[in-house]
């Protein structure tokens, strides 16, 4: 059972926003919205690197066209994979002006509600940002509040994301040199080398397994 759950609406939002989290982790897996149209992305190099095991919910053919999904068989997709590995913490992404990320951000909050039939409730659920969700107030900047030290592991989120350039040419969210200054910047601001920063929109202290 994964110890974290990322959710991802394309192959390469996992990496940007959590990829030291999820080599931090001991068993991560990762939730993909949509399987990407880009050639060259290479998945399970990715996934190799920094360690998780991943499933895809849908094919390239909804790729930036999520909102003609049935909103409801999205969440009970999400929800039945979240019973089933009944992680502690789950990841989901911050909306943007993207609505690929605005539909899994949506999805991803209802299927964490603590009022769930299945009765599997998240100790933590935190939003993660990427470069794009800066982009406008929605990105709510101001309002990350849990920061994940990730100086140790940055060597390989650098790695996973070379894993992505070759079919991302000219997207310089994907250049290692954004990423690094991205994740230096968050570190200043938490006292630490690198770090990824997150909302956090539920923290449970004390909780029983």
């Amino acid at each position: 059972m994964a110890d974290l759950v990322v959710i991802a609406p394309h192959m390469d939002d996992e990496t940007l926003g959590c990829g030291g989290l999820l080599a931090r982790a001991t068993d991560p897996l990762v939730i993909f919205g949509v399987e990407s149209r880009d050639k060259g992305i290479e998945i399970d190099e990715v996934s190799t690197e920094l360690g998780f095991r991943f499933v895809v919910l849908h094919g390239p053919e909804y790729e930036a066209r999520m909102l003609s999904l049935d909103r409801r068989a999205l969440v009970g997709q999400v929800e039945k994979i979240l019973t089933a590995e009944t992680p502690d913490t789950v990841c989901i992404p911050s909306p943007s002006y993207h609505q690929d990320h605005v539909v899994m951000f949506e999805s991803g909050l209802a299927a964490t509600r603590p009022l769930s039939r299945a009765g599997y409730v998240a100790k933590a659920v935190l939003s993660y940002e990427y470069p794009g969700s800066a982009w406008s107030y929605d990105g709510r900047e101001a309002e990350l509040n849990y920061y994940v030290d990730i100086s140790t592991v940055m060597d390989r989120k650098l790695a996973a994301v070379s894993h992505y350039n070759g079919s991302q040419a000219g997207r310089q969210i994907i250049d290692p040199a954004v990423v690094t200054s991205w994740a230096r910047l968050r570190g200043v601001f938490a006292g630490l080398e690198y770090a990824e920063a997150f909302r956090a929109l539920r923290l449970t202290v004390g909780a029983q397994s």
